[in-house]
């Protein structure tokens, strides 16, 4: 999945990810060369690495890295493979911005540390693991802010590596190179705008109600209206800033308008950032039945700007938490025990942004593999079946998304000890963790038969039943899952008092 306006591709990420070997294989997966800035500057300069560090000193090899990264990033249909170090380098970051599909091969640093540790003394900066452990740490947070893409690169020995689109964590200021020269619309949620103002010049705002109440017809017309109004073409962008309602609605305009103009998405919730943004489901609510009116359009860019969400009320980030909750469930792996490890609230800086890209990461390779839920990115409806049901039951906007969602994990993981085999402790364990962070785990004053009612009208159904997205384990989703009848009024039972 790989945007046509690039030239090339570039992968980038610590000593040790495996670069060159995924550049070999995807040169020779899309018929392209590839080349390898180590190995080109060692040629360049005929004589090792470690001799040239030892000789010259660490400046000097970083400016004649600088020199063949340019010449290498110049090439078409090439993959590139960036060493540990190249992204440290200003105008090497610049190059990869103009033109190349960035892609970081994310692995941890004991991982890291394992594969090359045998090799250790034909690195200059591998010495130790201390010292190796410390330099990950510093250069972490300019390979997530440099790369469009992710590939989860724990694993991967022996495996088909898959290219991961995710959203681009930046600050609002990227937006205008983004937009470009064509004329964005801005369709925000007017709450928001009041916080942050409007990030893109020059504009024109279309102000969308707060919350779930921007998902309705009524209000997708009086978009199109003001869009048509002021004349907007196919040529020009949406660019949809708010929580997860805004960029549904935005995006469901977007898709709609003129048969469908580009958008861009920039979530200003964590749901939003993990989630909602991500993967190209717009849509617009009907009465009793959520997200009934909609469409698959893409964005452009997701755009995630993390100081955003100080803004977030408690409340808020909780039900976003709800969302990161499941995600954890399905990934499993670190993502899933930074879950379990979370305390209330949003976390340090750089723990929060590790979150949400390894949260963003998951959603963007499920959507890679099944863009319109012909089959796997059905295992993304862990929890929502009974909990969109109970949304609905409630009235729309009664009952959060995010708190919806945390009430429909619990008898869905219920369901999975019953029917896939999961060990039950889990659903005692992420009950005792949704209740840890003040999320609901049951819905009061509802009655089970409206529940029902509105699974029956979910828009996933097919012969008026719904298939279930469960778990085997953690980590281990099974989706497409037809539930008996009884077992399923007890779950219902199960979420409610």
């Amino acid at each position: 999945m790989i945007p046509g306006a690039y030239r090339n591709i570039a992968l980038i990420g610590f000593m040790g990810a495996g670069k060159t070997t995924l550049a070999a294989k995807l040169a020779e997966r899309l018929g392209w060369e590839w080349a390898d800035s180590d190995a080109e500057l060692e040629a360049a300069a005929g004589r090792p690495v470690t001799k040239i560090f030892a000789a010259d000193g660490e400046a000097a090899f970083r400016e004649l890295e600088e020199r063949v990264a340019s010449q290498l990033l110049e090439r078409v249909d090439t993959v590139v493979a960036l060493g540990g170090g190249a992204i440290t380098s200003p105008v090497t970051r610049e190059r990869l911005r103009d033109g190349s599909f960035t892609v970081l091969l994310d692995v941890s640093a004991q991982t890291a540390w394992r594969r090359i540790e045998s090799t250790a003394g034909d690195r200059p900066l591998a010495v130790e693991a201390r010292g190796f452990a410390e330099l990950y740490d510093a250069r972490r947070p300019l390979y997530q802010a440099t790369a469009d893409a992710l590939v989860d690169a724990e694993e991967m020995e022996g495996s088909e590596p898959l290219l991961v689109p995710y959203s681009r964590l930046v600050a609002l200021s990227e937006l205008p190179r983004m937009v470009g020269v064509r004329r964005p619309a801005l369709i925000a949620d007017r709450s928001v705008l009041r916080l942050v103002g409007a990030p893109v010049q020059p504009f024109v705002t279309v102000r969308l109600p707060a919350g779930e109440a921007a998902k309705t017809v009524a209000v997708a017309r009086q978009a199109w209206t003001r869009l048509a109004d002021l004349g907007l073409e196919r040529g020009d962008v949406v660019v949809a800033l708010g929580g997860g309602a805004a960029t549904d609605a935005a995006g469901f305009v977007a898709a709609t308008y003129q048969r469908g103009i580009p958008w861009i998405a920039v979530p200003t919730s964590l749901v939003g950032m993990v989630d909602a943004a991500i993967g190209g489901k717009t849509a617009v609510d009907l009465p009793g039945a959520k997200n009934a009116v909609g469409a698959f359009h893409m964005a452009e860019w997701v755009v995630t700007d993390p100081g955003l969400l100080e803004t977030l009320p408690v409340r808020e980030w909780a039900c976003g938490f709800a969302e990161v909750v499941k995600t954890g469930l399905l990934s499993g792996g670190r993502l899933w025990d930074m879950v379990r490890a979370w305390e209330p609230g949003r976390g340090a800086p750089e723990q929060r942004l590790e979150l949400i890209r390894r949260c963003a990461a998951y959603k963007a390779h499920v959507v890679a593999v099944d863009p319109q839920e012909q089959g796997f990115r059905a295992v993304l409806n862990l929890g929502h079946s009974i909990g969109h049901a109970v949304e609905a039951a409630a009235g729309m906007g009664r009952i959060a998304h995010g708190e919806a969602v945390a009430i429909g994990l619990l008898p869905a993981l219920w369901l999975s000890s019953r029917v896939a085999g999961l060990d039950p402790a889990l659903e005692d364990e992420v009950r005792a963790l949704l209740r840890h962070h003040e999320l609901p785990v049951t819905a009061t004053g509802l009655d089970p038969a409206a529940v029902r009612d509105a699974l029956r009208r979910d828009k996933k159904a097919r012969g008026g039943r719904v298939r279930f997205t469960l778990l085997e384990a953690v980590g281990q989703p099974v989706f497409g899952v037809d539930v008996e009848d009884e077992l399923i009024d007890e779950a219902i039972r199960r979420a409610l008092v």
